[in-house]
């Protein structure tokens, strides 16, 4: 008979196969762009309030923010499809650093204008724009199928730590300095970027296509139209002629709408009915931050334990019920847990269904339908943001209330497409491990 040897070691669970150079590289170049984004958008309003106090013009920079997805997100996708993303995401960051460097002279020699400062948000935005498509497009090359969530994870935790806790403040404590300052540094993060991710390797490119080239007709400018319009819908077919995509997609234009018809007016929510002070305002949105980097450590483990289809009836589940905690709650300190717990689920949720199309989505029209989705998101968020003001005029804790209320509802209509699309994920995640053991 065998005795057990006193003190030794038990068999344990091996621990999931790291992401890779490769990642950590993107994930760098991210971290650095991430930086250069909290800076950016903490700086430029402040340059816009030095140079104006009139209300309007300065609340112009958000439009020229989000312009550029509405103008030209779908187009994006197309080319996103069809170059290196790698490059394309190196000239995005060189291209940002030399507009906010020239933005930086003009500050420093009193030159600047607040139209030069639509002009920097509008050119730095539009470069987001590829950069953002280009990277959720080349992830699935860079780490195995069963990493997404966890890579997923690390780029939204990175996100969250460099632009909401690292840039934003950094911003403010430089431009006390000079004004010029933080723009400086802004370029340079985004140039540092940029070099970074040029030893990405050659795996993220464009895959080889699986669909037909488009045939031109007609003359060469007409013909190239035609072929970008076909390319568009064929991006727009594959959202809404698959009804295990379509059904997920439409339901996050619901969620983004619920949660954008409280944020527009949150201000309001935390100062006037919760009667949290001006100067504490920027401490309760950060509860959401903190939620943030939560959810995007927990998210990679509550998938391989709950599974992707569970984990998000969870997580979008614990959303509706935040926003109703949110308008409930008694007090400014249970808001404000219950906005940090809406910010982790959130992010859990996002992960998922992210990695989820990252997965099922083929590589060479990844772009196209990451572009549909953002841009659905983008596009009617102000819509969402206007019926909150609406319903806030009756009363503002209604806001988030009906906020849940319709995330809640709207949820049971979109548990079988939920369903049908984790699957799929599922499906592919075991078939590409499975490739990849055969080929080891």
């Amino acid at each position: 008979m065998t005795t057990p040897v006193h003190g030794a070691s038990q068999p344990t669970t091996p621990s999931p196969p790291g992401l890779g150079p490769a990642f950590r590289r993107f994930w760098a170049g991210s971290l650095l762009s991430n930086l250069a984004d909290g800076i950016m958008l903490t700086a430029l309003p402040m340059v816009a309030a030095m140079l104006t106090n009139d209300p309007i013009l300065v609340s112009g920079l958000m439009v020229a923010r989000f312009l550029p997805w509405l103008l030209c997100g779908l187009l994006a996708g197309v080319v996103v499809d069809r170059v290196n993303r790698a490059t394309l995401m190196v000239a995005a960051n060189l291209v940002r650093g030399g507009a906010i460097a020239a933005l930086a002279v003009l500050v420093a020699t009193g030159t600047a204008s607040i139209w030069a400062l639509y002009a920097v948000m509008f050119t730095v935005m539009l470069c987001e724009v590829f950069y953002d498509l280009s990277g959720r497009a080349a992830l699935p090359d860079l780490v195995p199928a069963d990493g997404l969530d966890r890579a997923n994870g690390r780029l939204v935790g990175g996100k969250t730590v460099t632009e909401d806790f690292g840039g934003a403040p950094l911003a403010g404590f430089l431009f006390v300095v000079a004004a010029a300052l933080p723009l400086a540094v802004n370029a340079g993060a985004y140039v540092l970027g940029a070099l970074v991710l040029l030893g990405l390797p050659l795996a993220v490119r464009r895959p080889e296509s699986g669909e037909p080239a488009p045939q031109a007709s007609g003359g060469a400018a007409s013909g190239a139209v035609r072929a970008v319009l076909t390319e568009i819908r064929a991006g727009l077919g594959f959202v809404f002629g698959d009804r295990a995509l379509r059904s997920p997609v439409l339901f996050g234009v619901v969620v983004n709408m619920a949660f954008m018809a409280q944020a527009g007016v949150l201000v309001l929510i935390v100062q006037e009915h919760f009667g949290v002070p001006e100067a504490l305002y920027g401490v309760f949105l950060a509860s959401s931050a903190v939620g943030a980097l939560l959810g995007s450590a927990l998210v990679g483990k509550v998938a391989a334990k709950l599974g992707r289809f569970r984990t998000e009836l969870v997580s979008f589940g614990a959303m509706g019920l935040c926003c109703l905690a949110f308008g409930l709650a008694p007090s400014a300190y249970l808001a404000a847990l219950a906005w940090m717990l809406l910010g982790a689920a959130m992010t859990v949720s996002n992960v998922v269904m992210i990695g989820s199309a990252q997965l099922i989505v083929p590589g060479d029209r990844l772009g196209r339908v990451m572009s549909v989705i953002q841009v659905l998101g983008f596009g009617l968020a102000p819509v969402g943001a206007l019926l909150g003001g609406l319903l806030g005029r009756v009363e503002l804790h209604y806001v988030p209330v009906a906020a849940g209320t319709v995330l809640l509802v709207s949820l049971v209509l979109a548990v079988p497409g939920l369903r049908a699309l984790t699957a799929r994920a599922d499906d592919a995640e075991a078939a590409a491990v499975a490739a990849a053991r055969e080929g080891a």
